[in-house]
Order: structure tokens, then C-alpha cells, then sequence
């Protein structure tokens, strides 16, 4: 087997004798080299498969080399060891090509230094697969995958080669190129009874023997193949007849002597099967046949929700935000019981997903919502641990702190349901750059958009519930994921909007089967306010505060109302006005006169 050619570049600090031996024992053809390419020797001729450098004591020479290695080898992977001196940001001011810059902790002893640095670089080594930009990229290349054919149209059969056609000479251009031998004489004949030809039957169905056969299940075709496995939609066999289609992850072949990502297999069977939860995607079992390792699972008839929303891209029709929060309520739903989720020893298995992004939520054609793919999850009784500075996850759907590989948690996993959750309210990403790596330092800023920026029909409820899920600040976000499927489920019953499975599936089979008039029609009927948003009408213009001349014209006669009349000034002694002393003294001659008048009547 090919050794794989290890360049270490400034690295003295660290080489030990034992070290070296311990390298060329797994497989690793190691050169120390200083600095200078004048110290590469006569090997520079041939570039080497890795090369391993110190951010820290690396010198401008070395520097040079690695720039030097590069141009001559695009894509050569750079191990940098430990530190924040190895960030993206860090390596762009160096001049070097930061999509192949990886990183290995410090603090690696001597004998894990093959299996770490095989880890790093994603199982880079003898007889191992190498790491690609796809590994940390693939979310942001996945619009570059082929589109599935389109189904083949109805080919006419071509005219016989003797068909002539009598002085026609203007149409000879239309068959240039053809089959067809035009000729200008001759009268025109007429073509046999017979053509064209009937079509061919269809072939038949192929019989179960021809299927293929995989330990209990018959394989009946493929659906996916990923970086790790290949799934497969297969038919389970039993006694009496009984028949289960399931699903079947098989261990892709290349891999299947390789122990690091076996041991990540069966970690992740062994982890989805002590999760039963309706949006979990059940486990049924774990094999091997045929030297093969396989996970039977829960076969979901429908497709992922990167699918549906390339469609809603390409209808520019966002998904209604009751069909968005009942999907992103019952994905909350299946990390609140995983986050909670205790092990057969009764003891908290801290699982973290990690990988929340629409390829991994799967919405069956009856409207059921799936959440798959525990591969990468992160649990304390996993046998494989991720190395310390790792990127685990597709970078488009990270927390920052899990972009800056960082400690994380539940509530890592709710900032990328957020992400998700955006992403169907609007139709884009929420993450959007010029470059990988702006991508990547959005990320790790978390410089999220605001929804209603990109889609002003959302409500300004669901906004806030969006924005508290993409939080930067992990203390300020949804403490629990139970959280965020109430604050959701409040909001579809205050409006009373609540959809059910069966207004899920006509939503996702029109998006998917019908064509855009017809979903234009659905969502006319079912969500009128959110079909085709109105745009908000601006305000009046405000009136100028100067006056203007107003054109003349008849105006109504208006009353003026009389003036008040003006107190009296006080009385003077010389005036002419009654004193004021008088007017209780004829008060008290009445009461005197009524009083006689009282004693002679009675």
C-alpha cells in the first residue's frame, strides 16, 4: 500500500525521535524540513500529500514554501497546529488558500498523532478517503449538484433512407444533419402502412429474484448516496409472507475496513435507537451482511426540505407561516424529548444533534415531519469524540459558537431550527456572501438578517420568535426547544391558524407535483393574506406648514359669537349705586312684614 508523504514545515519544536518512528509505523512517509524551500532538498520536485506547520514559530520563509506548495499543488491539504493562529482570517492575510487549512490541537499526545491527524484531515491517509471542501462546504455546494433529468420526451422514428422528396429543394436544410438522404427528382411516394413503427412494449417489471438480495431485505432501489453511506429503499421478508418496506443505510464499500468511520456507524444506530418519538425517524435494526454494515430503519415516503424549498426558490413563493410553524414546531418537539432524553442506565445522554439543516428533515407525501441523521450527534456515552476545534455540521446551519468550535448544547441546536425556520418565512438563506469564507465569518459573527427585511408579510409575533432563536448571545435564546414549540403553538392559536397534518400534505405534494399556477390557486384559497402580499401603501405627504392661496370660492356665513360682557367696576362712595348695606336690611323688613301677617291670619 502507497505511503502517504507528510511535509512538517518549522516544526523542530516538537520532532522527537520516537515521534518519527511512531509516523512511519502508521503509514506516514514524514520530512522535517526548515523554513527555507532550499531545506525541502532534492523532494521539492515532488510536492507531498500533507503538510503540517506551527502557526506560532512559523517564519516568513516557511510561509513561502507553503505559498510555493500550493501554487504548484492546488488543494494540498495544511494542517496547522492548535491555537486561534490557524483561523480562516489568520491564513487569508498569510496568502495561503484557506479552503484546504485544517486544524490538530495542541494538546495531542505523541501516540494519537496518526489517528488525530487522519481525524483532521476526515480520514486523509494509507487506504483511508481523502478530506474535500465538500466536507465543511457541502451546504453552500449544494446548489451545484446536477439537476435530475427530465423525463425522456417522444422521439418520431426517422423517415426511410430511400424517402425522397420530388422538387421540394426549399425544405433540404430543415433535415440537414438527419438521417434522411433528400434528393430533388423523383415523384413523391407514399410513406408504408406501416410507420412508424408501433412502440416498443414496455419492458416487465423485474421479478423479485432479480432484486438484490441483502441479508433479510430484498434492495429495491437506491436513494441517496452520502459522504459515509448509501441508502437504499428495500423490502423486509418474514414468515408467512410478511412484508415491511423499510429503509436500509449501508456503509459505503471503500469505507467498510475503515474503523474510525465504522466506530461513527455504529455510534449512531446505537444512539437513534434509544430515540422513540413520532418526528424521530425510528431504528429497527442494526447488521452486517455480506461484510457490509446496515442500519434498518423508518422508510418516510416523501422527500427532504432542501428539495421542497428549491422549489419554493423557484417560485419565489414563501412558504405561509402556518405551514412554517408546524413544521418547525414538531422538529422542536423531537430535540426537546433528544435534549431530555435519558439512556438505558437512567442516566442524561446530552445529545446534541449538531447537523439541524433542511437535508435532514425529511416531510412524508401524507404531511408526517422526520428528523434524521444522528451521525455526527454529540453524546457522552459516544465511543468517537470529535476532536477539540473541529467543524462538525453543514456551516450554513451553525450556531457560532459551534463555527468557532466551541463548547455546545441543546440551545446550539435551537439557534440552527432558527436558521431553518428563516429560510422557510422568506425563501433565503439567511447567510448570504460573495465567498466561502464571508460565509463563514458571518457565521461565526452571527450576523443574521431580519426576516421582515426579506419578507415583510411575516407577522411581527413570528419575527420576534425568530429573532430570539438566532440570538448570538446563547443566554439570551430559547433555554429549551419546548420553548420555542409553545411560543409557536400560541401564536397559530391566537390567529387561529393552526394547520393539520392533512393541510401539511397538500401544501408539500402542490409544491412538489403541481405546477406554480396551481399553488398560486392553493394559496389564494387557504392563506389569502400571505398569496400575494400587498405592498404597504406610503403614507400621505404632510401638509406644507406655510399658507397658500386658496382658490376663491363661496364660503359658509358663519355666526360670531357675542362678546362677554365686561364686569361691572367695583362701587365708589360717590357713585350713584345703591350701597351694599341696604340690601339685608330690606331683606329683614320682608321677613318682619310676613311674620305680622302670619299672627293676624292665624
Amino acid at each position: 500500500m502507497a505511503q502517504a508523504h507528510l511535509l512538517i514545515v518549522d516544526g523542530e519544536s516538537f520532532r522527537t525521535p520516537d515521534l518519527s518512528a511512531l509516523m512511519r509505523n502508521e503509514g506516514w512517509d514524514v520530512v522535517w524540513v526548515q523554513g527555507a524551500p532550499s531545506g525541502f532538498g532534492g523532494a521539492a520536485a515532488t510536492p507531498p500529500d500533507v503538510v503540517l506547520f506551527d502557526p506560532k514559530v512559523i517564519g516568513g520563509e516557511g510561509l513561502s514554501l507553503l505559498r510555493d506548495l500550493q501554487a504548484r499543488k492546488p488543494g494540498i491539504p495544511l494542517v496547522a497546529l492548535g491555537g486561534a493562529e490557524s483561523d480562516a482570517a489568520w491564513a487569508a492575510k498569510a496568502g495561503l488558500d484557506t479552503r484546504a487549512l485544517h486544524r490538530m490541537g495542541r494538546d495531542v499526545s505523541t501516540q494519537a498523532w496518526p489517528a488525530t491527524l487522519r481525524s483532521c484531515l476526515g480520514g486523509f491517509g494509507p487506504g483511508a478517503q481523502k478530506f474535500t471542501t465538500e466536507d465543511l462546504f457541502a451546504d453552500i455546494l449544494a446548489d451545484m449538484d446536477e439537476v435530475p433529468p427530465e423525463p425522456p420526451r417522444a422521439v418520431t422514428p426517422p423517415l426511410p433512407k430511400d424517402f425522397t422528396l420530388g422538387g421540394i429543394p426549399s425544405i433540404s436544410g430543415f433535415f440537414e444533419g438527419s438521417e434522411v438522404d433528400i434528393k430533388a427528382t423523383g415523384p413523391l411516394p407514399r410513406l408504408p402502412e406501416d410507420w412508424p413503427p408501433p412502440p416498443p412494449p414496455p419492458a416487465p417489471a423485474p421479478a423479485e429474484e432479480s432484486m438484490e438480495e441483502f441479508g433479510n431485505y430484498y434492495l429495491l432501489e437506491k436513494v441517496a448516496v452520502g459522504g459515509m453511506a448509501e441508502l437504499f429503499k428495500a423490502r423486509q421478508r418474514g414468515v408467512h409472507d410478511f412484508e415491511k418496506i423499510v429503509a436500509i443505510k449501508r456503509i459505503l464499500p471503500h469505507l467498510s475496513d475503515n474503523d474510525e468511520f465504522v466506530r461513527m456507524f455504529i455510534d449512531e444506530a446505537k444512539l437513534a435507537a434509544q430515540l422513540t418519538h413520532p418526528n424521530i425517524c425510528q431504528i429497527f435494526d442494526l447488521g452486517k451482511a455480506m461484510g457490509f454494515y446496515y442500519i434498518a430503519m423508518e422508510f418516510v415516503d416523501g422527500r427532504d426540505l432542501r428539495s421542497l424549498l428549491r422549489k419554493v426558490r423557484e417560485y419565489r413563493l414563501p412558504v405561509p407561516e402556518p405551514i412554517a410553524a408546524a413544521v418547525t414546531m414538531k422538529v422542536a418537539s423531537a430535540l426537546d424529548y433528544a435534549h431530555r432524553k435519558r439512556g438505558i442506565n437512567d442516566k442524561e445522554l446530552k445529545l446534541v444533534h449538531r447537523d439541524i439543516s433542511p437535508q435532514n428533515i425529511l416531510i412524508s407525501y401524507e404531511g408526517a415531519v422526520k428528523l434524521v441523521d444522528f451521525g455526527i450527534a454529540k453524546a457522552a456515552t459516544k465511543s468517537t469524540q470529535t476532536m477539540a476545534g473541529a467543524l462538525k455540521g453543514k456551516l450554513l446551519y451553525m450556531s457560532p459558537e459551534q463555527a468557532l468550535g466551541g463548547a455546545l448544547d441543546g440551545r446550539s441546536d435551537i439557534y440552527s431550527l432558527g436558521l431553518v425556520l428563516f429560510e422557510l418565512l422568506t425563501g433565503e438563506r439567511c447567510f448570504q456572501a460573495d465567498s466561502e469564507l464571508g460565509v463563514l465569518e458571518k457565521v461565526r459573527m452571527g450576523k443574521v438578517q431580519e426576516v421582515r427585511a426579506v419578507n415583510p408579510a411575516v407577522s411581527p409575533a413570528m419575527a420576534a420568535i425568530v429573532n430570539k432563536a438566532l440570538n448570538r448571545d446563547v443566554d439570551h435564546r430559547y433555554v429549551s426547544a419546548r420553548f420555542l414549540e409553545r411560543d409557536l403553538k400560541n401564536l397559530l392559536v391566537k390567529t387561529s391558524s393552526e394547520p393539520t397534518e392533512h393541510d401539511v400534505a397538500e401544501y408539500v405534494n402542490m409544491v412538489l407535483k403541481g405546477t406554480r399556477a396551481e399553488l398560486e390557486e392553493l394559496l389564494q384559497h387557504r392563506y389569502p393574506d400571505l398569496a400575494q402580499p400587498a405592498p404597504a401603501q406610503p403614507p400621505p405627504p404632510p401638509r406644507p406648514l406655510q399658507a397658500q392661496p386658496l382658490p376663491a370660492q363661496p364660503q359658509p356665513q358663519r355666526v360670531r359669537p357675542p362678546e362677554p360682557m365686561p364686569m361691572p367696576p367695583p362701587a365708589s362712595m360717590g357713585s350713584t349705586q345703591q350701597p351694599l348695606w341696604l340690601i339685608p336690611v330690606l331683606v329683614a323688613l320682608i321677613a318682619g312684614v310676613a311674620w305680622v301677617a302670619y299672627k293676624i291670619f292665624n
